[in-house]
């Protein structure tokens, strides 16, 4: 074997290794969009908040949850834009646990949750917390 060819099978099997990011189960998105943290944030009563939209960035396909007794809207991460909308910026699963890190930018706040998965497969919220930071326009 070349150089050349031992690199770029080198590069190949390091290239094979990387996992692509966990990407958040629907009922785990359930559980977040009606955790306590994020309802003083959610504003059902304001304009173009019902329905809750939602980036698919890091969505696992599925059937969709509802909140305000309509079915969230989940969009295009692409095609979002401007509009006011909750945008899933992490997931990490390791074991049984999880943490989901949320952005809701319209009011300036991102909330992280601590998930527990149980033997049957259940996802539950451990703890979650809210971070306000100065609010900007929507990306």
């Amino acid at each position: 074997m070349t150089v050349v060819g031992a690199v770029a099978c080198q590069v190949l099997m390091a290239v094979g290794l990387q996992q692509s990011p966990a990407l958040v189960p629907r009922p785990v998105l359930k559980l977040i969009v009606e955790h306590p943290v994020l309802a003083p944030y959610l504003h059902p009563d304001a304009a173009a908040r019902v329905p809750l939209v939602v980036s698919d960035h890091l969505l696992e396909p599925g059937v969709t949850p509802s909140r305000f007794g309509q079915p969230l809207r989940i969009v295009p991460d692409q095609e979002v834009g401007t509009q006011p909308h909750l945008r899933i910026l992490s997931f990490e699963v390791d074991g049984s646990r999880a943490k989901a890190v949320v952005e809701y930018r319209v009011e300036g706040v991102q909330a992280v949750f601590d998930l527990r998965r149980d033997a049957k497969g259940w996802w539950t919220v451990a703890d979650a917390r809210v971070t306000e930071y100065e609010r900007g326009p929507q990306k």
